[in-house]
């Protein structure tokens, strides 16, 4: 019996295309949790393969059930501390290398710190910094504040920028109070309260810029 020739690949049976891969890195679960866990379902129906690099602690079932799995950060907090800080980043690093991730969004000073640094390490250049109200930066007064913020103003609008870095924020003044401009293309304000149509919208686009960006 003659063998047939094996029938040519048709032009549509090609793999699919994987996943892109978008971590989302928040050191305090019961803030993502509580205020930042739409974000999951944003990227999901941008066809985002959702991670969240948090701490291990009481809120990681309510962010799984959310459809994203969770990157142990450690049980340190929301705190900056440098050590612990770059302790996490070189482990979130080595996350990021082996998840092959397309976009870091970083939220709060503590995750912005060790997202935008394991971003760097890791040459993942599309970062999205959400400062979350500055945590204990938003807090304090007088000229010790206002040097903290600007500090951190400095450090995310340079080491840990990149051209593919964009800002997302909930009011102009905050975007003032880091030294950037409310009007820039690089910065998104977050109109009415979070999650709400207009909120998700705004996400999505940004997502979906930064993936053909």
């Amino acid at each position: 019996m003659t063998d047939l020739p094996s029938p040519e690949p048709r032009a549509d049976s090609a793999p699919p295309v994987p996943m892109r891969r978008l971590v989302l890195v928040a050191p305090d679960d019961r803030l993502f949790a509580e205020r930042y866990r739409w974000l999951t379902g944003i990227a999901a129906g941008a066809g985002l393969s959702v991670f969240v690099a948090t701490r291990a602690g009481p809120h990681q079932g309510a962010i799984e059930a959310g459809g994203a799995r969770v990157v142990s950060l450690g049980d340190e907090g929301s705190g900056i501390n440098p050590m612990t800080a770059g302790y996490a980043a070189g482990q979130l690093a080595a996350a990021l290398k082996g998840l092959k991730a397309d976009i870091v969004h970083a939220i709060g000073p503590r995750g912005i710190l060790v997202g935008g640094t394991a971003a760097a390490m890791a040459g993942v250049d599309a970062r999205i910094y959400t400062p979350a109200g500055f945590g204990a930066l938003g807090r304090r007064s007088g000229a010790a504040g206002r040097l903290a913020r600007a500090g951190f103003g400095r450090l995310i609008r340079g080491p840990l920028a990149t051209r593919r870095t964009r800002f997302l924020l909930e009011e102009a003044a905050e975007a003032r109070a880091l030294g950037l401009d409310p009007l820039d293309t690089g910065v998104t304000l977050l109109s009415g309260s979070l999650a709400d149509e207009p909120a998700r919208a705004s996400v999505a686009h940004l997502y979906a810029g930064l993936l053909t960006a």
